[in-house]
């Protein structure tokens, strides 16, 4: 089994910056499942950045990304009326 088949967590291709103002340097070579949880966890907004990740972590973020979305419509629509 290759080190990617047994990762849970698949960042895109290159380096990727997952906090504001910090550089891109994660990549599949040096982060592990637990850091990119905690990642996820942390800055849901990053899960576009992963082709692969365990179905309840993709849901969960969907539904993060949903109700953030929602509010932001609602809110939009009360000021212009």
């Amino acid at each position: 089994m290759t080190k990617s088949m047994s990762k849970k967590y698949i960042l895109k291709p290159g380096k990727h910056q997952f906090a504001p103002g910090s550089p891109a340097v994660h990549s599949n070579d040096n982060l592990s499942d637990a850091e990119a949880q905690w990642y996820l966890e942390k800055y849901p907004h990053i899960a576009s950045l992963f082709t692969s990740m365990p179905k309840d972590e993709r849901t969960e973020n969907t539904k993060v990304k949903r109700s953030k979305v929602s509010k932001s419509a609602v809110a939009e629509v009360s000021t212009n009326h």
